[in-house]
C-alpha cells in the first residue's frame, strides 16, 4: 500500500487530521486497532473547564494565562491561533446530522448523570439545552427507563433540589432495554412509541424534560422536535457515562467528511514498526495475524491512551526507540514532530493524547493537535 499520509489511530484527533490532509487533495489512510476514548466521550468538547482547582467561565480568556503556566502543555505548542482555527473549522466542517453549539468565550455549565453541572463551551444541541441558566427558575421532570444502565433518574432530581434549588421530579419508564444503544436505535425508528407511554404522564406543569443521550444517532435533532412538539415541553438530554451515545454521535460525525473525501479507515490493524528516511516511512503492520507493509511520505500518531500501540521507530541516522508512553522522547518541537535526543524525525507528526501522560488531554486538544499536525503534515509535503 503507498499513500501520501499513513495516520494511525481513528480517535479525533486522527480523523481531524485525515480530514484536513484529505482535503488538501492528499492520499490518506488511517489505521487503528480498534475505537479508542472519542467514541466513548460524553457529547461535549472543553477549551478549559478547570484551571487551578477552579471553574473556568471564559476559556479562551483564560487561554494565555494558562499556556503560561503551562509551558510544555500541548495547547501551548499549538498556540492561540491555530486552536481558535481548529474549533472554527470544527464548527463549519462538522454539522451534517448532528450539530455543536457553544463557543470558545463562555463555558455552559451542563447537567451531568450526577445531577452536578459541567464546564465546557461545545456541546451536542440537545445537551445544550440543559444549562444552568436555563434550568434556574425552571420545574423540570427527570425521565429515566427502569432497567437502563448508568441512569438514574432520582439521583439527578433530587441533587437538582438540594443543591442546586432546582424545582424536580422524576418518572421511570417501564422497558425492558438495558444497554443505551437499545434506546437509541428504537427512538431513532420508533420515537412514537416513548412519546405514546410519556403522554400518558401529566407534563403540563413542568418546564423541561430531562432525558438519558438515547434520543437516536443520526436523527437526534429530528427526534428532539417530535418529542416537544407531541409532548408541548422543552426537551435536553443529560450528558453521559461510558457506554455513550453522544460519543458513538461524534465518532460517525468525524468519520463522515473523511469518507467522502476517500479516506480509508482500517480498523484491525496494529502498527509495530515504523522506518523512516529521507524517502519516506516504511510502516509495519499486523491484521489477523497478517504482516502489512504501508509505504507513505508522512505518519501522525494519533494513537490516544486507550488503544495506543507500542510501536518500534527508527530513522536511517541511527536513532531509534518505541513509542509506548512515548517516554523515550521530548515528544514533539514545534512543528508537531517526534524528536529523539533533540533531533526531530522529519516524517512523524504526533497528535492527541499520545502527546502527553501527565498533561491534562481531553477532546479540546485532540481537536486542536490533530489539527495542527496534519497542517505541519501538509506544509512538509508541499516543501519537500
Amino acid at each position: 500500500m503507498n499513500v501520501d499520509v499513513l495516520i494511525i489511530g481513528c480517535g479525533m484527533a486522527g480523523l481531524v487530521a485525515a480530514r484536513k490532509t484529505s482535503e488538501a487533495k492528499l492520499s490518506t489512510l488511517v489505521i487503528a486497532t480498534g475505537y479508542g476514548s472519542t467514541a466513548l466521550s460524553s457529547g461535549t468538547i472543553d477549551l478549559l473547564g478547570y484551571f487551578n482547582g477552579r471553574e473556568v467561565s471564559k476559556p479562551m480568556e483564560t487561554l494565555d494565562k494558562f499556556m503560561k503556566q503551562n509551558p510544555n502543555h500541548p495547547y501551548t505548542v499549538v498556540g492561540a491561533g491555530r486552536i481558535l482555527r481548529a474549533f472554527r473549522e470544527f464548527r463549519e466542517k462538522y454539522g451534517s446530522f448532528i450539530t455543536y453549539e457553544g463557543g470558545l468565550e463562555k463555558n455552559e455549565r451542563l447537567l451531568t448523570p450526577l445531577g452536578l453541572f459541567k464546564p465546557t463551551c461545545l456541546a451536542q444541541s440537545s445537551i445544550m439545552k440543559g444549562t444552568r441558566e436555563n434550568l434556574r427558575d425552571s420545574k423540570v421532570l427527570v425521565a429515566g427507563f427502569r432497567n437502563l444502565s448508568n441512569h438514574t433518574p432520582a439521583l439527578i432530581a433530587r441533587s437538582l433540589r438540594e443543591n442546586w434549588a432546582v424545582e424536580a421530579d422524576y418518572i421511570k419508564l417501564d422497558r425492558k432495554e438495558i444497554q443505551p444503544i437499545q434506546l437509541a436505535l428504537l427512538l431513532e425508528f420508533h420515537s412514537d412509541e416513548i412519546i405514546k407511554t410519556l403522554s400518558k404522564h401529566s407534563l403540563g406543569g413542568y418546564d423541561y424534560l430531562a432525558l438519558p443521550p438515547v434520543l437516536g444517532i443520526r436523527r437526534t435533532a429530528e427526534i428532539v422536535s417530535e418529542f416537544e412538539d407531541a409532548l408541548g415541553i422543552r426537551v435536553f438530554e443529560t450528558m453521559s457515562f461510558p457506554p455513550s451515545i453522544p460519543g458513538l454521535r461524534l465518532q460517525q460525525l468525524l468519520e463522515q467528511p473523511c469518507a467522502q473525501n476517500g479516506v480509508e479507515i482500517r480498523l484491525g490493524w496494529r502498527a509495530v514498526k515504523i522506518k523512516t528516511s529521507d524517502q519516506g516511512c516504511q510502516t509495519k503492520a499486523i491484521e489477523n495475524g497478517d504482516e502489512r507493509i504501508i509505504s507513505s511520505k508522512a505518519v501522525i500518531l494519533a494513537t490516544g491512551q486507550v488503544m495506543r500501540d507500542e510501536i518500534s521507530v527508527a530513522s536511517e541516522k541511527n536513532f531509534q526507540g518505541t513509542t509506548n508512553s512515548i517516554l523515550e522522547y521530548q515528544v514533539i518541537d514545534d512543528r508537531f514532530r517526534l524528536v529523539k535526543n533533540g533531533e526531530s524525525f522529519e516524517n512523524i507528526f504526533v497528535a492527541g493524547s499520545a502527546l502527553s501522560e501527565t498533561n491534562m488531554t481531553g477532546l479540546g486538544v485532540s481537536l486542536s493537535t490533530g489539527y495542527a499536525s496534519a497542517v505541519e503534515a501538509i506544509k512538509f509535503l508541499r516543501e519537500a
